[in-house]
């Protein structure tokens, strides 16, 4: 499964939106809402080693939604939002 499929699986509400993008030490999953509020998971290449892609992309994802639900945080700055890592251990 493709990562957009992956996505749109997770069956997130229409009010955010979810993206992904390299990073030096791994990819950055991002879900944005309204009024400046998101949060961040950096997927750490070690971690997708260890674990797998696909059981790590499914993790992330459900920890995204899982704050969408609580409610995201505000941005601290313009495009910065709080940030996770998801390290191999």
């Amino acid at each position: 499964m493709d990562l957009q499929a992956q996505i749109e699986h997770a069956d997130f509400p229409g009010e955010v939106e979810v993206r992904a993008f390299g990073e030096a030490q791994g990819r950055v999953f991002r879900v944005t809402g309204p009024g400046e509020r998101g949060f961040e998971i950096l997927l750490t290449d070690d971690a997708v080693r260890l674990y797998g892609e696909g059981p790590t992309v499914a993790l992330v994802l459900k920890r995204l939604r899982e704050r969408v639900e609580e409610g995201l945080p505000p941005a601290s700055a313009p495009g910065e939002y709080e940030r996770q890592v998801f390290v191999g251990d």
